[in-house]
């Protein structure tokens, strides 16, 4: 059924009668937006916490959460910026009956790289922010409940208010049109409205039904406005062409809907909180259902990922669900134990979804599972893709790292068998994930235990590492600090770099002890002698974020950019590159070998392959690892002419034969979900490797392939 409210001949009467534009009185103060000065805040360091979880599909999950520093702060809506900084409103209670009863609160919170938040407190109390909203040119756009008002607040904490005329109106949503209007809900103003940015004017649109309740709001491609009237039972929709509304009650009695979202093809999704459905409408208001098993999970606030997938929170349950559009399937992620009022979802840029625990006081984040999300366009069949079977043939022994969280990366083992590896800690995957600060330790295994060196830096972030197999020296990047580091007699110095603000990430030394390092944010790599002097090439393109650099048996340096999808080579003579684009594109290419040919190997992450190649043809071919297993570190193994790989997502080591040209056997750590880092090999074959989230180096003795029964170093 469609119920309009109003025909064509009475539009013009109507608009007049209901539209309010702000012209006189109060627009004095609203046309360019009325300046609110800059806000307070300040930055506190929080506890954090991860641990493993099984969906409903059997799929293993991490979950990371951070405690917000204000009590009762009420976490409710997310937002992204460019940067991928997490930021959130925290509107403490008052709402409805006895629903969170605390008192408002008047702050925006936003995670900080080291995993620290930072807090805004707004000016006025009680106003409680509610969504929150970036927009093209980076300004975060917040709607204060109690406040009245639309907020607009620049990067620096600088603010400007629009207030909304009608009082007590309780703008709760927010969207944008395709001219940057900022549309909101007015919940109990029981109407709609739009701020003009350019002049700062408001319109307000009511509803003609009474009692909508209306809280989320979502703009499709052609701006018709859809809105999620929770108390009505109806979704509304705005037309701007003929300025009207029309309204669309549900099927299903008292169905509560909340939140609503546009996908990438224009469908239009809402949550039942009350019926436990997801469902979709269509334009002539055509509505489709898909139910939960349970039905009093309360389905809340959706939003949509790259792959076309709904994700949601469920208020009453503690879970976050994925709904396939596709597949017609549902998949839920249990974030908590005790009652949290999962509220705002948010994904950023890596395919993390980030959530709101209300009364858990709580922002958290459910790690992706597998690179799919970049470059969506994987569409080979699930029976053609590669598997391996497991082999349990192995000998396993496993040490924990001292230093809680601090996620060992790069593994190396030195000439005389010490494993050395680094301590990266958080916030290099995206800002404040991994949940913690940047690490500050090298860690080393001697004598069956671990022991850790702290960097003269605090929160240096130590990244990647490489051995000079000459001398010994252990050289590591320091990718916050913007530093590396060298080790000699367990004493760690630390060298700046010549440029500032390069995210140093890969590193390798040569064979006359020069060590070269990749700089991933300009687009460069840099080269210091042993005496100190250092000289930088710029890359061709500056944005290729190189993130692996290589020196061969010939001292020739090659590197990979992640970013460009290239591999390169530099000409040292007359210090230029070359390069070769790789066939897959986002394939994220890391890690670098060579082969007894001379051959160039190196893993794509994001496309699951191992790719070679050719110095003498200067072509690259790829070959096909198992689904999903995300290759990071690969190792050359001369004698059996095998390669032996690390995989983020596989939770194992895969053994590739060369001749055979394919992965022939999986050997699986018996820890989930703990994304295996580097891997190294000591003289007498056994294999280290590191737990990213399981803060463990693992030692891997296959019989195959070692001398001896491994004793520790």
């Amino acid at each position: 059924m469609i119920i309009r409210d109003l025909s064509r001949t009475r539009k013009a009467a109507w608009i007049a009668a209901t539209t309010l534009v702000l012209g006189l009185g109060l627009c004095d103060v609203c046309a360019a937006g009325e300046p609110g000065g800059a806000v307070t805040s300040r930055t506190t360091s929080v506890n954090f916490a991860s641990h493993i979880g099984l969906s409903s599909l059997g799929q293993k999950f991490t979950v990371s959460t951070y405690d917000v520093p204000t009590a009762d702060a009420v976490p409710h809506i997310l937002a992204i910026d460019s940067e991928d900084h997490v930021w959130f409103s925290e509107s403490g209670g008052r709402f409805a009956g006895k629903f969170l009863d605390v008192p408002p609160q008047s702050k925006i919170g936003r995670i900080e790289s080291n995993g620290a938040i930072t807090e805004w407190s707004l000016p006025g109390e009680e106003t409680s922010p509610m969504g929150v909203l970036f927009d093209r040119k980076g300004y975060l756009w917040i709607a204060e409940r109690l406040g009245n008002r639309i907020t607009r607040m620049s990067y620096d904490g600088a603010v400007t208010y629009f207030p909304v005329p009608t009082q007590g109106s309780w703008p709760t949503g927010l969207a944008f049109d395709s001219q940057g209007g900022v549309w909101f809900t007015e919940t109990k103003g029981n109407r709609i409205g739009r701020v003009d940015p350019s002049t700062g004017q408001i319109e307000e649109f009511p509803f003609k039904p009474e009692g909508m309740s209306a809280t989320g709001i979502a703009i499709d491609s052609r701006d018709r406005v859809w809105v999620a009237g929770r108390d009505a039972n109806i979704i509304a929709e705005w037309d701007p062409q003929s300025r009207e509304f029309q309204y669309f009650p549900l099927s299903t009695p008292n169905a509560k809907p909340c939140g609503i979202v546009v996908d990438a093809r224009d469908r239009v999704w809402f949550t039942q909180r009350n019926a436990g459905k997801l469902a979709t409408i269509s334009v002539d208001g055509h509505i489709q259902e898909f139910a939960l098993k349970e039905m009093k999970t309360g389905p809340f606030l959706p939003v949509v990922d790259r792959q076309g997938n709904i994700w949601f929170s469920q208020i009453w349950s503690n879970k976050v669900a994925k709904f396939n559009p596709e597949a017609r399937e549902f998949e839920e992620f249990q974030v908590a134990d005790d009652i949290n009022h999962v509220a705002g979802l948010a994904i950023d840029s890596r395919g993390n979804v980030w959530f709101a625990s209300q009364t858990g006081n709580k922002v958290g984040t459910i790690a992706r599972q597998n690179l799919t999300y970049f470059g969506a366009d994987d569409k080979t069949p699930v029976e053609e893709r590669l598997a391996v079977n497991d082999s349990d043939k192995f000998d396993f022994r496993s040490l924990e790292v001292p230093t809680k969280q601090s996620v060992p990366g790069i593994v190396e083992v030195a000439p005389d068998d010490t494993i050395w590896f680094t301590q990266m800690g958080g916030g290099f995957v995206v800002p404040g994930f991994p949940p913690g600060p940047p690490g500050q330790k090298i860690g080393y295994i001697r004598d069956g235990a671990i022991a850790e060196l702290a960097t003269p830096t605090p929160e240096s972030g130590p990244t990647s590492m490489a051995i000079d197999s000459k001398n010994g020296d252990v050289w590591v990047t320091l990718r916050s600090a913007n530093k590396i580091a060298l080790v000699r007699n367990y004493t760690v110095t630390e060298f700046d770099l010549p440029v500032a603000n390069t995210l140093p990430v890969g590193i390798t030394v040569d064979g006359e002890h020069n060590v070269w390092v990749a700089l991933s944010t300009i687009g460069a790599v840099a080269r210091r002698t042993p005496d100190g002097e250092w000289r930088v090439l710029n890359l061709p393109h500056r944005d290729g974020n190189p993130r692996t650099i290589y020196a061969d048996r010939s001292d020739t340096i090659w590197y990979t950019e992640k970013d460009g999808n290239r591999l390169g080579v530099v000409n040292q003579s007359d210090w230029t590159v070359r390069e070769w684009t790789i066939p897959t594109r986002v394939a994220w290419p890391l890690s670098l070998s060579e082969d007894d040919a001379g051959n160039i190997w190196f893993a794509e992450m994001r496309a699951d392959k191992l790719a070679r190649f050719d110095r003498k043809l200067e072509k690259i071919e790829e070959f096909k690892l198992p689904a999903h297993s995300a290759p990071f570190k690969i190792l050359f193994d001369q004698s059996k002419q095998l390669f032996w790989i690390s995989t983020v997502f596989g939770n194992s080591v895969l053994r590739f034969d060369i001749g055979r040209q394919k992965a022939t056997a999986a050997f699986r750590v018996p820890h989930e979900g703990v994304w295996l880092g580097g891997i190294a090999r000591m003289s007498n074959g056994c294999f280290w490797v590191t737990e990213q989230f399981g803060n463990r180096v693992d030692q891997l003795c296959i019989p195959e392939n070692y001398t001896k029964r491994a004793s520790a170093p």
